[in-house]
């Protein structure tokens, strides 16, 4: 962990949203595309802890009807490594998470 993060407090793990959550990400976090998945990386909105999420699209997508195209919709969770109080055994990040529109080509 960075001395910024350290600095930066830790919250309680509470898992939780807000619609500027999204807006937050989406003018602050990276995109990289592979083959079968997109890695994103930034600050999380809710804790700014450093996050990376993997969003393999076969896995995650949500189900909709064949004639129905995919909207591009994920949710996305804080993955931060940082310690958050009341987080539960196995689970990284402090329980943020908010949906993004991701417009990857195929």
């Amino acid at each position: 962990m960075r001395d910024d993060e350290a600095a930066a407090g830790t919250l309680p793990y509470v898992e939780v949203t807000d619609e500027a959550y999204a807006a937050q990400a989406a003018a602050g976090f990276t995109v990289r595309e592979f083959g079968f998945a997109v890695l994103l990386s930034g600050r999380c909105p809710r804790c700014d802890h450093t996050t990376t999420s993997t969003v393999v699209d076969e896995l995650f997508r949500r189900e909709t009807p064949a004639a129905a195209p995919d909207p591009g919709y994920r949710t996305v969770l804080c993955e931060c490594e940082a310690d958050h109080p009341s987080r539960p055994a196995g689970l990284r990040g402090c329980g943020a998470y908010w949906t993004l529109r991701l417009e990857v080509e195929a």
